[in-house]
């Protein structure tokens, strides 16, 4: 492993674990939510349960999408914020240490 490849190498925090896993939850739910509407159209199941179970499942999928987008967001909003504070030769405070 050259330098490079060492430096530019993330580490996996617990926050960003759990905006990765979020997002898997995201694309499931998305996934469920296309096959179940896919079932009704193709009548394997009846139009109505097939709606219910879609709704369940984008639901899923969407809790999953802002989970993940606020877990991954922070993260971005941390580094940026330390990349200023470093920039601009500010101490941290003593809450973020």
């Amino acid at each position: 492993m050259t330098a490079l490849q060492a430096q530019m190498k993330k580490p996996l925090t617990r926050t960003r674990v759990i905006g990765f896993a979020a997002m898997a939850v995201c694309a499931v739910g998305y996934a469920g939510f296309a096959l179940a509407l896919g079932a009704g159209k193709l009548d394997y199941l009846p139009m109505t349960q097939a709606a219910i179970i879609a709704a369940v499942a984008a639901l899923i999928g969407e809790i999953g999408l802002w989970v993940g987008a606020g877990c991954l967001g922070l993260t971005l909003f941390k580094k940026r914020k330390a990349m200023l504070d470093r920039l601009f030769r500010r101490q941290p405070r003593p809450s973020e240490v």
